[in-house]
């Protein structure tokens, strides 16, 4: 039980940027309104090591569907992630981690999810772009949510959640953003050992990530703290 629970905390803080899929096509997320052509540029820190990511984000259709296309890159780990535009629901995630010994080729593709949410709960099919899905969280309208996931044989409890915290105005990089903020913790007896992730997002649509800080890995790891650089729209 302790040696599956490691694994599921080591999976949720991998989820930072430059490292979830919802229950089905209707979630309680929502679309952000992310426009065609965003380009943003993160500095990640862990102690000395710092790390440049960039994301862009491409609108493309499928049938009658829209769908957010992201990619993310940096020196040690490219993501491409494929979400439907009005529900944040997943439908694909590639992940390429590139170590000094070898580059590891992953690709998770959601086919044929049922309905698994409640009022203020859902089900992650993988929790390693949770901040990308949290763009659609439903700010102002839904203070604490409750986060679950697939496992075999696994109970329906919602042993994560989300919390809406007060409003806070973040300097990044010379610039004054009003932001949303939350926090990622547990619940119960192991809520105790498990440290809290608090993420920022700006108030102004698209509410784009504008900082994060957290554990870089396992609990115990470094923490590490994400900040934006530069936000632009390309025409």
């Amino acid at each position: 039980m302790k040696s599956k629970l490691m694994l599921l905390i080591f999976l949720i803080y991998s989820s930072v940027v430059g490292a979830a899929g919802l229950a089905s096509a209707e979630t309680l997320f929502a679309d952000p309104n992310i426009p065609n052509g965003e380009t943003i540029t993160y500095v990640s820190r862990v102690g000395d090591k710092v790390v440049t990511v960039v994301e862009k984000v491409v609108i493309k259709r499928e049938g009658e569907k829209e769908l957010y296309e992201i990619t993310s890159r940096s020196n040690s780990l490219d993501k491409t992630i494929v979400l439907e535009r009005n529900s944040m629901a997943v439908v694909s995630v590639r992940t390429v981690r590139k170590y000094q010994e070898v580059t590891l080729d992953s690709h998770l593709t959601v086919i044929d999810e049922k309905e698994q949410f409640g009022i203020d709960e859902v089900k992650l099919a993988d929790f390693t772009i949770m901040n990308y899905l949290f763009r659609g969280f439903p700010f102002g309208k839904l203070e604490k949510l409750k986060i679950g996931s697939y496992r075999e044989g696994q109970k329906d409890d919602y042993p994560l959640n989300v919390t809406s915290k007060k409003r806070e105005k973040i300097e990044v990089n010379k610039r004054t953003i009003e932001c949303y903020k939350l926090e990622l913790g547990m619940d119960g007896f192991w809520g105790r050992f498990f440290p809290k992730t608090n993420m920022w997002y700006s108030v102004e649509p698209p509410h784009y990530l504008v900082r994060y800080k957290g554990q870089s890995g396992r609990p115990g790891s470094p923490k590490r703290t994400v900040e934006l650089e530069t936000y632009t729209v390309s025409k």
